[in-house]
């Protein structure tokens, strides 16, 4: 369960760690996925596993921008609800793997927020990743811009972990 964890985190920090690059180096042909992402074609819903489909309708009503990819293990949903932009990832067989919400410090929660803000007050955030799988606790991956670094970090569990610092050239 670690191993997933971590990589939803790698993969949380190479969405965001630099939206600029990202934006620009995006493909044409899906600019809502990084390229290092395999993503197959867009696919309508009704193509997808039925399972995944039943899932998404009862745990997500009013969405908009709802577009499905297929990918080479499983399938993927991509939408904003209530002006957050989220992704969800399937398994091949339907069975929800996790959950990736994208949004600004305003909508990151009071006491992770404080927490941040205590560990890193030099710093200002600049995109959040909250993240909920199955059977884990909701961490969150949070990208802080200092005057000389950025630094990713991961919150979970009111406890703070670096996983990147970069230095700004």
């Amino acid at each position: 369960m670690k191993k997933i964890l971590s990589a939803l985190a790698l993969l949380a920090i190479g969405t965001f760690a630099f939206p600029q690059t990202l934006k620009s180096s995006s493909t044409p042909e899906n600019p809502e996925v990084s390229p290092a992402v395999s993503v197959g074609e867009t696919v309508s819903p009704a193509s997808v596993s039925s399972k995944a489909a039943k899932y998404f309708k009862r745990t997500f009503k009013n969405v908009t921008d709802e577009k499905w990819y297929e990918m080479p293990d499983g399938y993927r949903a991509n939408f904003t609800e209530k002006g957050i932009r989220c992704r969800l990832d399937y398994d091949k067989d339907g069975n929800w793997l996790h959950t990736i919400r994208y949004y600004d410090e305003k909508k990151l929660p009071e006491d992770v927020r404080e927490l941040v803000a205590s560990g890193y007050p030099e710093y200002a955030i600049t995109a959040v990743e909250e993240i909920k799988a199955p059977r884990d606790i909701k961490f969150y991956v949070i990208h802080l811009e200092g005057e000389k670094t950025w630094i990713n970090i991961k919150v979970a569990d009111n406890e703070i972990n670096e996983l990147e610092k970069i230095k700004k050239s």
